[in-house]
């Protein structure tokens, strides 16, 4: 759990802790080409070796040389998997000791192959080689610590921050999108940033408003020379924005959409997931749970630079996993893809070295781990 998480439970204790979906056919006879994304391989068991056998995957990898890296936020552990799927080490394990793991939840590597793992428990990042050997330990950050980051550059990255105030009536919370220097405590430059203002009752009677706002309410990535794409997940606006490392504008990405409500269904499952997630983070708020019929999807969910070295977006208002493909450089739409498999939950890895999948709320309660293509 995030540093920025924990603070959300703190602070919900103290009050007592449109249309129909988009069919995907409708969409393909807008397009020339639309690929489908198919499983190639898979890793994860409901029983046998504990190796082979997830809690919480909160992020997973494909290296340079095809390893898969699988971090576990439930097991606080790193593990590595050959380009088989077949179990080699763990890099590292739950504990306090140096390179060990405490708050798993995100990373990136650099283009030479370190590796960046966020633990807001140790306040930063554990940072290992290209052979995943332990390099150092980023403990630079006492409060707020970034998260959700990506390599800019060979010293750069950029991040997301939140900070909180708490008044009488609302719940106000900053966030930024940032650009760091490898090794600096302060941000060199200030990319994006707003504030939202939500009243206390609000976030009582919906817990979600703080932690769709606060845990993933952006998505960022780069294509390691020097450009940020960034998003802002939304129900009523489809773009994508990116930055040079100078702090201007180089592209502008948009599309002319429909908002997509979400049904009566969808909403009770997402409050049962919040639900549970404040139970087992520790917090005795017990929401109260306010349905409100008109809550949008997210237009986008997701951006990447994909293996083709093209930005693919995912759509957030359709039924299946749905992705756009543009030119990074122009924001020419190029292509479209699908993975024909239902499912509000699916998180995708996409990078230059490959695509990985899997479900953060299984029907079955078991993670498996997909490589796709």
């Amino acid at each position: 759990m995030k540093t920025i998480l924990i603070v959300s439970v703190c602070f919900l204790t103290l009050f007592g802790c449109a249309k129909e979906e988009q069919n995907v056919t409708e969409i393909y006879e807008s397009v020339i080409s639309v690929d489908t994304l198919v499983t190639v391989m898979q890793i994860g068991t409901e029983y046998g070796d504990s190796t082979n056998t997830f809690g919480m995957i909160v992020d997973a990898a494909i290296d340079n040389a095809g390893n898969i890296l699988v971090l576990d936020r439930t097991f606080a552990d790193l593990r590595l998997f050959d380009s088989q799927g077949e179990y080699v080490r763990n890099v590292t394990r739950s504990g306090n000791g140096p390179g060990e793991l405490s708050l798993p939840w995100d990373m990136f590597h650099f283009n030479d192959g370190r590796l960046m793992v966020l633990d807001p428990g140790k306040r930063g990042f554990i940072v290992f080689d290209d052979s995943l050997q332990l390099i150092e330990e980023l403990n630079l950050w006492q409060q707020n610590p970034p998260f959700q980051s990506c390599a800019v550059s060979d010293s750069q990255f950029a991040s997301f921050k939140a900070i909180f105030n708490v008044t009488e009536n609302d719940v106000i919370i900053d966030r930024k999108v940032v650009l760091y220097t490898y090794g600096q405590e302060n941000y060199d430059l200030l990319l994006w940033q707003d504030s939202l203002v939500l009243p206390r009752v609000d976030v009582r009677n919906d817990p979600s408003l703080i932690i769709n706002n606060v845990e993933e309410p952006i998505a960022i990535c780069s294509d390691g020379s020097g450009v940020v794409y960034f998003t802002l997940k939304n129900g009523e606006e489809y773009f994508v924005t990116a930055w040079n490392t100078e702090g201007a504008e180089v592209l502008n990405i948009s599309l002319e959409l429909e908002p997509v409500a979400k049904n009566m269904e969808e909403i009770k499952t997402e409050s049962e997931y919040i639900t549970g997630w404040l139970q087992n983070n520790g917090s005795n708020v017990e929401p109260e749970w306010e349905f409100n019929p008109k809550a949008f999807k997210d237009m986008i969910v997701g951006i990447n630079i994909g293996p083709d070295d093209n930005l693919w977006v995912r759509r957030g208002n359709t039924e299946t996993p749905f992705f756009d493909i543009y030119n990074p450089a122009n924001g020419e739409l190029l292509r479209q893809a699908v993975f024909m498999d239902d499912g509000y939950s699916w998180k995708f890895e996409i990078s230059r070295n490959g695509i990985l999948a899997w479900e953060v709320d299984p029907e079955d309660y078991i993670q498996i781990l997909y490589q796709i293509q």
